[in-house]
């Protein structure tokens, strides 16, 4: 993989790892997909264990990019990244439509 791609891979992977973990708690699911039914458990695990090879992907390609010691550095960092773009994205996504309150 070229290296211009490598990073925005990463970081996509780290991202959707934790879009599929943010998936898994209850609140979000009915915000985000079905407010009719419950998740069922099932899908948690099937979204966690996506979520899991996801992150282990990620690892892979930042380790295989760098080396062992940048690579789990930079991992822990689009990490980081990632998990604050998927909080940033379900809270603008489940926020309360205007002149209405919850």
């Amino acid at each position: 993989m070229p290296d211009v791609l490598s990073f925005p891979a990463i970081f996509g992977l780290c991202y959707l790892a934790f879009g599929a973990l943010a998936l898994t708690v209850e609140r979000h699911w009915r915000d985000l997909v079905d407010s009719r039914r419950a998740l069922p458990r099932r899908t948690v695990l099937r979204l966690r264990c996506a979520a899991a090879l996801c992150m282990a992907a990620a690892l892979s390609a930042a380790v295989h990019r760098d080396g062992a010691g940048f690579g789990i550095l930079l991992w822990v960092l689009a990490l980081t990244a990632g998990a604050l773009a998927v909080s940033a994205t379900v809270t603008w996504l489940c926020r309360p439509a205007r002149g209405r309150t919850r």
